[in-house]
C-alpha cells in the first residue's frame, strides 16, 4: 500500500495532541504524519505570566515538538496557501524558497494571531503576551524600568517608570498583572531609591467584573485581593489609544505609564481568512465530528474552529483544555475514517478553570466546587505542573517554583545594545514628539496626521508655531546631521503615525541613497534660514494678521463621486491649477492637482473614473485658528503655491484656500515700510 499523508497545520495544544494521537494510532509504514509550525516548540501559554514575573525560566514553557512527538515529521516552514480542491498546501522556507505538499487528510489548527491594530498606537507602544519571546521582552522591560527608577532624581518621572498598565481583565491580563506586581514589590528592597508608593500596577477591563469566565463570587474575590495587593482595577473602561507616555481611556482621561501590556486584540489567522469555506465570526464552521463543512478530508480544531460541544450544545471556548481534547478526538475520528469506521462528535465536560491572581492567591472552579486564596493557588500550580507534556519540564518548573518560594526572584537581565531599527510611533493631539533642547536621536517621517513645529523665539515668550507638516513630510534631520540638540519642538496636531528611524540607520541610508541625501540637503538649506530674523517687523505685522484675511473662496468644487472628465472641465474653466473635493456636508475629502491628473492617466484611469480613486485624500491643511506666520512657513517649507483651510480637524469644514503670493505681497509691503 502506498504511504498516505496526514498534514497538521499548527503546533499548539490542539495540533500537537492531534499529531501525538495519530502517531500512536497509525502505522509508520502506512501513514506519514507531518506537522507544520513556525516555531519548533509548543508554547505552554498558561505559564507565560510566570516567565514575565521571573518565577520560572523561559525554557520551562517551550517544549520541543521534535522531542515531544517522536515519529512525526516536524517542519517550520510558513504555510502561505491551502488549496482545498487540489488537496495541496503551499509553503515558504526561511530562505524564501517555496514548495508544495499533497495530503490525504488535513487538520487545520492555526489558532489565533495577535492583532494590536484594534486600538490606535497599541502596536507601536505596548507589549503583547503570546509567545516566549514576548514574555522575555516584557520581563526585561520591567527590569529596565526598575533600574531607570533607581537612578532617577525626578519624583514624577520615577513614578512613570514604575507605572505598569495591563489592557484586558481575562485570564492572561489578571495573571500577568499579579506577576508584575509581585515582582516589582517583592524586589523593591534591593533598590534604595524606590518606595512602595511609587509603584503603580493598573489593569483596565471593559466589563463590570474581571475574569468573566468564572463565577461572580470568585470575580469579586479576585478584585478584592488584587486591590489589597496594591493593584489598581479600572472596570467598565475601554482604551481609546496608546502613546509613548501611556494610554487614553473612554472619558478622555490619560493614564500614564512607561510599560503597557496588551492581552487583548486576538484575530483569526490570515491563512484562515483566505479559505473559501463556511465561517462564523472568522472561525471555521465544522460538523459535529470536527470535519470542515462540505469537506470530507479536512478537519479544524482549536481556536480557529467553531466547534459545538455535544455535551451541552454550546460553542467550545478557545481554551487549552478544549483544544487538547479537540485535537485528540479529531485524531481518533481520522483513524476511524481511514479504517472505515464511524466518527464521533466532539463531547467534553469541562473540568474547571484556574487563575493565579498574585500574592500566592488564585481562584479555581473544579468539578463544580469553588476555591480561592492560597489553597486555590497551590491547586493551580499543581495542576499546571502536571499538565506540562514531559517530566523534564515538570522537574524544571517544580525546581523554579521551589526556589522562588524560599529565595528572591532573579533580577538579572542582559543590557545588550540593540541594533537600531525602523519602527512606528503613535501620538495623540497635544503630545510632544520631542522638545527644543532634547538630544537628537531619531529621524521621523509622517505617515498620517499632522504635526506642528514650535519654537521659543524669545526668552519669556510663549512658543510660536513655525510650520505644519503632514503625510510624507519628515523632521528631525538637522540635529542628526549637525550633531546638536533639537532647535525646535514638534507636537502632534491630530492623531499622528510616524515612522521612526534611529540615528545610525538614518546615517547609513542617507549616505548610501543619493536622492534622499539631496532631499535632506535641500531641507537643511531651506529650514536653516529663518526669514523672520531678517525681517522682524514683517513677522510682527503678519503675526497680528488673522489668516482669515488671506482666505479666498473656491467656488467650483467636486464631490468624491465626480468623474475624471468633470474634474478636467473644472480645471480648464477655472483660473486655478487644482480642484477641491468636498462631501455633501462641505467637509474636505481631498484635492486634485495637475500631478494627480497625470498620475491617474498613467495608471489607466478613464474619463468615467471617480475622483475618489485618484485624489489626494490626506493633503496638508491649515485651520482658521492657525497664525498667518505658521501658514506662510508651512507653504514655504512645502513649496506650495496654495493650501486648503478648514474650520478645525474634527469636522474639516472647508472654508477656502490661501495663496502664497498674497501672503508674500503683504510681507513685502511691511518689509518695504520697515
Amino acid at each position: 500500500m502506498q504511504t498516505k499523508r496526514v498534514v497538521i497545520v499548527g503546533g499548539g495544544f490542539a495540533g500537537a495532541k492531534c499529531a501525538y494521537t495519530l502517531r500512536k494510532g497509525l502505522a509508520k509504514k502506512d501513514y506519514q504524519i507531518v506537522l507544520f509550525n513556525s516555531e519548533n516548540y509548543l508554547v505552554f501559554q498558561p505559564l507565560l505570566a510566570e516567565v514575565v514575573g521571573a518565577s520560572i525560566n523561559y525554557d520551562s514553557v517551550a517544549v520541543s515538538l521534535r522531542q515531544m512527538l517522536p515519529g512525526v515529521h516536524c517542519r517550520t516552514e510558513d504555510i502561505t496557501k491551502i488549496e482545498l480542491d487540489n488537496n495541496t498546501i503551499c509553503y515558504e522556507s526561511s530562505d524564501g524558497k517555496t514548495g508544495q505538499m499533497r495530503y490525504d487528510q488535513l487538520v487545520i489548527s492555526c489558532g489565533s494571531v495577535v492583532n494590536l491594530g484594534v486600538i490606535p498606537g497599541m502596536a507601536d507602544h505596548s507589549f503583547p503576551l503570546k509567545t516566549v519571546g514576548d514574555a522575555i521582552a516584557l520581563r526585561f522591560q520591567i527590569m529596565r524600568q526598575l533600574e531607570n527608577a533607581e537612578v532617577c532624581e525626578d519624583t514624577e518621572l520615577r513614578r512613570w517608570y514604575l507605572s505598569f498598565i495591563i489592557i484586558g481583565g481575562g485570564f492572561s491580563g489578571v495573571e500577568v498583572a499579579g506577576e508584575i506586581n509581585d515582582l516589582v514589590r517583592e524586589t523593591r528592597n534591593y533598590y534604595s531609591n524606590i518606595r512602595s508608593e511609587d509603584i503603580c500596577v493598573t489593569i483596565i477591563h471593559s466589563r463590570d467584573q474581571l475574569l468573566p469566565e468564572v463565577s461572580s463570587k470568585l470575580r469579586d474575590f479576585t478584585k478584592e485581593k488584587m486591590e489589597e495587593a496594591g493593584i489598581r482595577v479600572v472596570l467598565n473602561t475601554r482604551v481609546a489609544f496608546v502613546t509613548p507616555q501611556g494610554i487614553g481611556i473612554n472619558n478622555d482621561t490619560i493614564i500614564k505609564g512607561a510599560t503597557v501590556v496588551s492581552t487583548v486584540g486576538n484575530a483569526i489567522s490570515p491563512l484562515i481568512a483566505k479559505l473559501d469555506i463556511p465561517k462564523e465570526k472568522g472561525r471555521i464552521l465544522t460538523e459535529p465530528d470536527m470535519r470542515v463543512e462540505g469537506r470530507d478530508s479536512v478537519w479544524a480544531v482549536g481556536d480557529c474552529a467553531n466547534i459545538v460541544n455535544a455535551y451541552d450544545g454550546s460553542t467550545s471556548p478557545p481554551t487549552g483544555q478544549f483544544a487538547e481534547r479537540q485535537g485528540r478526538q479529531a485524531a481518533l475520528n481520522i483513524i476511524n475514517v481511514l479504517n472505515g469506521k464511524e466518527t464521533k462528535p466532539f463531547r467534553f465536560k469541562p473540568i474547571g478553570q484556574l487563575c493565579a491572581i498574585g500574592g500566592h492567591n488564585a481562584v479555581a472552579e473544579l468539578l463544580g466546587l469553588h476555591f480561592s486564596g492560597f489553597v486555590a493557588w497551590f491547586m493551580w500550580r499543581t495542576v499546571y505542573m502536571f499538565k506540562l507534556p514531559s517530566w523534564s519540564h515538570r522537574v524544571k518548573v517544580g525546581f523554579d517554583w521551589a526556589w522562588d518560594f524560599f529565595y528572591s526572584r532573579d533580577l538579572a537581565h542582559p543590557k545588550a545594545n540593540q541594533t537600531e531599527r525602523i519602527s512606528r510611533a503613535h501620538y495623540q493631539p497635544g503630545d510632544y514628539i520631542f522638545l527644543e533642547g532634547d538630544p537628537g536621536t531619531n529621524f521621523y517621517v509622517v505617515e498620517s496626521g499632522e504635526v506642528e513645529v514650535l519654537k521659543n523665539l524669545a526668552i519669556g515668550q510663549e512658543q510660536k508655531s513655525l510650520a505644519i507638516l503632514g503625510p510624507g513630510d519628515f523632521f528631525g534631520e538637522m540635529a542628526l546631521i549637525d550633531n546638536r540638540p533639537r532647535n525646535a519642538s514638534v507636537r502632534a496636531r491630530t492623531p499622528v503615525e510616524v515612522l521612526v528611524m534611529g540615528r545610525e540607520v538614518f546615517k547609513q541610508i542617507s549616505s548610501a541613497l543619493a536622492p534622499l541625501r539631496d532631499i535632506l540637503a535641500e531641507a537643511v538649506k531651506r529650514r536653516g534660514v529663518n526669514l523672520w530674523e531678517r525681517f522682524p517687523k514683517a513677522y510682527e505685522a503678519l503675526d497680528r494678521q488673522p489668516i482669515t484675511c488671506f482666505i479666498a473662496p473656491h467656488l467650483s468644487n467636486l464631490n468624491p463621486d465626480s468623474t475624471l472628465e468633470e474634474a478636467l472641465n473644472h480645471l480648464s474653466n477655472d483660473f486655478v491649477d487644482f480642484c477641491i473635493v468636498i462631501d455633501d456636508e462641505n467637509n474636505l475629502r481631498g484635492i486634485i492637482t495637475e500631478e494627480d491628473f497625470l498620475r491617474a492617466v498613467d495608471s489607466g484611469f478613464n474619463r468615467h473614473s471617480k475622483v475618489r480613486e485618484f485624489m489626494k485624500s490626506d493633503p496638508v491643511v491649515v485651520t482658521v485658528n492657525d497664525t498667518s506666520t505658521s501658514v506662510a512657513a508651512t507653504m514655504r517649507d512645502h513649496g506650495l503655491k496654495w493650501i486648503p483651510v478648514v474650520e478645525n480637524f474634527e469636522n474639516r469644514k472647508f472654508k477656502g484656500y490661501v495663496k502664497f503670493d498674497k501672503i508674500m505681497n503683504f510681507v513685502l509691503q511691511n518689509t518695504t515700510s520697515s
